[in-house]
């Protein structure tokens, strides 16, 4: 596919649709999801008609009709967000969006932030804490930068994750208690899941209990591929417990409870021969384990204070481990020797955040304090037997075993911030705000960090800043605002960059701490329109987002005078990522009668960036994307149907300097999904994917891939597959 095709049609319906976005002279408060209320973009509930930025919101509802067992399904149908995958063994890691992924994208759960993702080399990769989908009230996402109200970690956007209170399940029935089965099955990995949840509410003491169990194996894509595919093995487990306590008529205690394991097994035959690294491998089995833990409470109060009038007070601890080995059967000189390896990665979390919300005549305020304590620690072991002689050493390609990569590592983060929306008349709002950060990344040199690594010299890290954000928005008398708004993006020095340290002196590299290492600073324009009526919605958002210091992770910066190759994170002058997003939504019944219960819906995704220092493509970023949406739902609302057809450009804009990358194709897929309404309490949800089998590849899961491995086979899509749920409520 040609981009130039979706610039075209872009603009097509651009021009086509405002011509009757305009010629509409009638308001109507009940415009299709315009008065939707939204919280991510102020931190307080707003109708979206009313949000300065870009935001794209799902709903339980939402979420069910698309089938979605993880984020990797939930964000399918969105263009310009997407999973990024490490691939076959580890999967779906981080969330990207407009090209910016990793840790520099928010994630929180009922306000409390994610853990943070990590990876170092081809054995090793810790994810991130998220709640099963059945307990998710709705999603957030706060498309581009956001540090002004969520700090450091959001320089590329926020994921805000809302869980259910167990007052809303129990309004869902007419007793005081609820109950809920849900039984899965999902082809694309041959994976079953089975959540019980219960949940129960007095006049004042409220409860929720949720358990969740999965298993499955890996992507089933057999049909595209033609050499013995990995096998995975793995299984999880949840835990949700949610309790509230009502002090007063407008006063909300919560405590909430969530635990997750999950262990994976796995046989990596698709890496056997591939490259330097696994030439003589024969056989490459992982055993992975994770373990993580967040424990939190809130307290929603109001006070008699003007200035202080609603606030709510949250305290956490998040607590995660993970745990990989790796056992490589292999050829070393003609000797034939087991290697064993060992990734532990530690972190812990201590935090609480303050939000008061206060409207003053024509001003609504938010102001907020947080502070976060991180503690992260990881560890490497191997060993290599001689399988002839039993030997065993642990010294690996010159590395001596145990070791750390980085040194333990304490981060301390505070930020203030305030904003005012103020309401200049009906129609004219300003949105000024401004926060402050302070960060402090502290090392700590144990004794086997310095077995490790004798000659470093680790950086301490202390780092301030100020990050603006100003908004304007306007309504119109036909239901249409329209918004710009610039906002500074901040994400300091992270522990892996400021102290990674590694050296081979087999390979002659090692790797150096940067003390040098400055903040990544962003400057976001966006501009948006957005317009609803009784049956269709329409919205388009341009945005220019130029990065300044951008780091550049584990950058080659030459020699020394002994010639050893230097490894060490820098900070890149300047980039800029920019482009289009639109989404029109309809109710076909409002162009004719005759369509009763047809609804139509368009989303279209268009990204561009550059590296303005070596002016090359930045490769973070997703080819063009359009996914249509067309719905039927009987008089009746028993059977729903939906068609979806995503369309996907080819990726041609690489930076290829350093080596060659595998560049996929465009590809069109269309999926069918259905859902039955058995009786007001139970309904079976059915979906085909990948209607036409076609052999299709995301860019975010090859974009780091060799055009010539046998490995990108391994990462293709699924094949045809199936979904298949049933739920049961009381």
């Amino acid at each position: 596919m040609n981009k130039l095709k979706f610039t075209h049609t872009a603009i097509l319906l651009l021009i086509t649709y405002m011509g009757t976005v305009w010629a509409q002279d009638e308001e109507s408060e009940d415009g299709l999801k315009m008065s939707h209320m939204v919280v991510v973009a102020n931190k307080s509930p707003r109708p979206i008609k009313d949000v300065v930025g870009s935001v794209v919101s799902f709903t339980a509802d939402d979420i069910s009709n698309i089938q979605a067992e993880n984020f990797d399904d939930l964000l399918r149908f969105q263009p310009n967000i997407n999973m990024e995958s490490t691939g076959s063994r580890f999967q779906s890691s981080s969330i990207n969006i407009r090209g910016i992924g990793d840790n520099r994208v928010a994630i929180e759960v009922d306000g409390v932030p994610s853990t943070d993702q990590f990876d170092i080399g081809s054995f090793s990769n810790s994810g991130r804490l998220l709640p099963e989908i059945d307990l998710i009230k709705h999603v957030e996402i706060l498309n581009g930068p956001a540090s002004t109200l969520y700090g450091s970690d959001a320089i590329g956007g926020v994921v805000a994750i809302t869980t259910w209170d167990p007052a809303e399940l129990v309004s869902q029935t007419d007793g005081n208690d609820f109950y809920k089965l849900r039984l899965g099955y999902e082809g694309k990995n041959h994976s079953q899941v089975a959540t019980g949840t219960g949940a129960w509410q007095g006049d004042a003491f409220g409860g929720l209990v949720s358990m969740t169990h999965r298993k499955g194996k890996g992507i089933n894509n057999d049909d595209f591929v033609d050499f013995e595919q990995d096998k995975l093995d793995w299984d999880s487990d949840s835990f949700f417990a949610k309790a509230t306590y009502a002090t007063t008529n407008t006063d909300l205690l919560t405590v909430t409870l969530q635990s997750a394991k999950s262990s994976l097994k796995s046989e990596n035959n698709s890496l056997l021969g591939e490259g330097r690294q696994f030439s003589n491998s024969t056989q490459i089995d992982g055993d992975d384990e994770t373990d993580m833990m967040r424990v939190s409470m809130e307290y929603q109060f109001t006070t008699g204070l003007e200035l202080f009038e609603d606030n709510v007070l949250r305290i956490y601890h998040l607590d995660s481990e993970t745990d990989q080995r790796t056992v490589d059967y292999r050829t070393s000189r003609g000797t034939p020797v087991r290697q064993n390896r060992d990734f532990n990665y530690q972190q812990k979390i201590l935090g609480m955040e303050f939000n008061s919300f206060a409207q003053i005549g024509r001003h609504n305020l938010v102001t907020g304090i947080d502070f976060s304590q991180t503690k992260t620690k990881e560890r490497r072991d191997a060993s290599q037997t001689n399988l002839l002689t039993g030997d065993v050493t642990h010294t690996l390609l010159t590395e001596s075993f145990p070791l750390r990569d980085f040194p333990n590592t304490t981060t301390d983060e505070l930020g203030i911030f305030v904003q005012d929306e103020m309401e200049l008349d009906s129609n004219w709002t300003i949105v000024p705000a401004l926060r402050f950060d302070y960060y402090h990344l502290s090392p700590h040199k144990d004794s086997l960090y310095i077995q490790s690594h004798p000659n470093s010299e680790v950086v301490s890290i202390t780092e301030t800043a100020l990050s603006p954000k100003f908004g304007v928005l306007r309504h119109f008398n036909n239901n249409v605002s329209a918004y710009a708004q610039y906002v500074r993006g901040f994400r300091a020095p992270p522990f892996e960059d400021a102290n990674i340290g590694l050296e081979i002196p087999l390979f002659n590299i090692r790797a150096i701490p940067n003390p040098d290492l400055e903040s990544e600073v962003s400057d976001g324009f966006e501009i948006g329109v957005r317009q609803g009526q009784a049956g269709q919605h329409f919205s388009t958002v341009l945005f220019y987002t130029r990065y300044k210091d951008f780091i550049e992770t584990k950058a080659n910066v030459g020699k020394d005078p002994s010639g050893t190759t230097l490894i060490q994170s820098r900070n890149l002058n300047r980039a800029e990522i920019y482009g289009f997003e639109l989404s029109y939504k309809t109710d076909l019944q409002y162009w004719s009668n005759n369509l009763l219960g047809w609804s139509l819906e368009t989303n279209l995704a268009i990204t561009e960036g550059n590296n303005l220092e070596t002016d090359q493509p930045i490769n973070s970023i997703s080819p063009a994307q359009a996914i249509i949406n067309l719905g039927w739902q009987n008089p009746n609302k028993k059977w729903k149907l939906n068609l979806v057809s995503t369309l996907t450009n080819d990726k041609t804009r690489v930076d290829e300097t350093e080596a060659e990358f595998y560049k996929p194709d465009g590809y069109v897929i269309f999926d069918l999904l259905t859902h039955y309404q058995l009786t007001k309490n139970s309904d079976i949800r059915f979906g085909i994917f990948n209607v036409t089998n076609q052999e299709y590849w995301r860019w975010q899961d090859v974009k780091n891939l060799d055009p010539n491995e046998s490995f990108i086979q391994a990462v293709t899509r699924p094949e045809r597959n199936i979904s298949l749920s049933f739920s049961q409520k009381w």
